[in-house]
C-alpha cells in the first residue's frame, strides 16, 4: 500500500517574480525619498518667505530660489522660462513678488511634483489665493446672517427710526449699526477662518485679512444691505404685517461680468459696466497716489496696480 503525503507541495520558486517584486520595492522607496526631499525643499522656501515677509509683502529672487531648491542658477532660470511659456500673463522681474503668489505656487507644484503646495502656503500665513479668500468672504456673510437671524428685535426702537426716515433700509442701517459693530463681524470672521484653516498668525496674516475684508465692505462684493436682505424683509413683515414692495429700478443694460472682473473693478473702486475710459482714469489716479517718490512703500503697490489693470483691460476689451 502506497502512502500519499497530505502536505501541500510548495509552489516552485520563480526567480523572475522575485526580481520584479524587489524592483517595485526599490522604486517605491526611491519615490518616497524624492517626495520627502521635495517636501523639505518646499518647507525651506516657505521658511524663507516667512522670514523676509513684511506685512504680507515679500520678494523671492530667482537667485535665492535656485539656492533653496538646490539647483544651479542657470537651471532655475531655464525652469522659469519653461514655466512662463504656459503663463502668458507672467512678467519676468527677477523673481516672485507676493502678487505673484499663485504663479509661485504653480511653479513649485510643477517642479517639486507636490499637490499640497497651495495648502502649505495657506497654513504658513504668507499668501492667500482666490479660493480661500472667497471662503473668507462667504464666512463673513454667513456670520452676519446668523447673528441678525438670532437677534431679538427691538420693535420700539425700529419703529422710531423708521418714522424718522423716508427709506426703510436707512432705518435698518441705523438700527443694526446701533446694535452691532462691523469690526466685530470682520474680526470674528477672520479669527474663525484662521482657526479652521490652521493659519499661522505671526507673519501678518490676521491684519492682512482684516484689511482685505474692510476694503471690500463699501463695494458690491460685500454690500451690507444685500447680506442682510432676508432680515430686512422679515423685519418689515413683523412690523407692518405685509411684504415689502420691491423698489422699481431703472433698467440698465449691463454686460454680465465674471467674479474676477467684478473684483478687479472693485479694486479700482468702479461699478460693473464701467468703461475703459473710467478704468484708465482710476489707473492713473492710483499710480500718482502710490508713486515711490510720494509713498515709500508704493513700489510693490504700483506693481500690483499695473498687473490688475493689465488683467482688467484684457478681460473687458479695448
Amino acid at each position: 500500500m502506497e502512502w500519499v503525503s497530505l502536505a501541500k507541495k510548495s509552489p516552485p520558486f520563480k526567480f523572475g517574480t522575485y526580481v520584479s517584486a524587489r524592483a517595485e520595492t526599490q522604486e517605491f522607496m526611491t519615490t518616497r525619498t524624492e517626495s520627502k526631499k521635495s517636501k523639505q525643499l518646499l518647507a525651506d522656501v516657505i521658511f524663507e518667505l516667512q522670514n523676509t515677509s513684511d506685512s504680507m509683502q515679500w520678494f523671492l529672487s530667482y537667485d535665492r530660489l535656485s539656492e533653496l531648491l538646490e539647483i544651479r542658477k542657470e537651471e532655475c532660470i531655464r525652469k522659469v522660462y519653461q514655466f512662463k511659456s504656459g503663463k502668458p500673463q507672467m512678467s519676468l522681474s527677477g523673481g516672485f513678488h507676493e502678487v505673484d503668489g499663485d504663479l509661485l505656487v504653480d511653479f513649485l507644484s510643477f517642479n517639486l511634483e507636490l499637490d499640497e503646495v497651495g495648502i502649505e502656503f495657506l497654513k504658513s500665513g504668507v499668501f492667500f489665493s482666490e479660493r480661500p479668500l472667497y471662503e473668507l468672504r462667504e464666512s463673513y456673510k454667513s456670520l452676519i446672517q446668523k447673528t441678525v437671524a438670532n437677534h431679538k428685535l427691538d420693535k420700539e426702537l425700529l419703529l422710531l427710526l423708521s418714522a424718522a426716515t423716508v427709506d426703510f433700509d436707512d432705518a435698518i442701517d441705523s438700527y443694526l449699526m446701533d446694535k452691532f459693530e462691523i469690526d466685530f463681524f470682520v474680526r470674528r470672521a477672520v479669527h474663525q477662518f484662521m482657526q479652521h484653516q490652521k493659519i499661522r498668525p505671526e507673519f501678518g496674516a490676521e491684519e492682512f485679512l482684516f484689511d482685505y475684508l474692510k476694503a471690500l465692505i463699501p463695494t458690491k462684493i460685500l454690500n451690507f444691505r444685500d447680506i442682510t436682505k432676508e432680515f430686512r424683509d422679515r423685519t418689515y413683515y413683523e412690523l407692518y404685517g405685509r411684504f415689502r414692495e420691491k423698489k422699481k429700478k431703472k433698467k440698465k443694460i449691463i454686460k454680465t461680468v465674471s467674479v474676477e472682473v467684478e473684483e478687479l473693478l472693485a479694486f479700482f473702486d468702479l461699478e460693473p459696466g464701467a468703461s475703459i475710459h473710467d478704468v484708465k482714469k482710476k489707473f492713473k489716479e492710483l499710480l500718482k497716489k502710490y508713486h515711490p517718490d510720494i509713498n515709500k512703500k508704493g513700489e510693490e503697490m504700483t506693481k500690483r496696480i499695473i498687473l490688475k489693470y493689465n488683467r482688467l483691460v484684457e478681460l473687458i476689451g479695448d
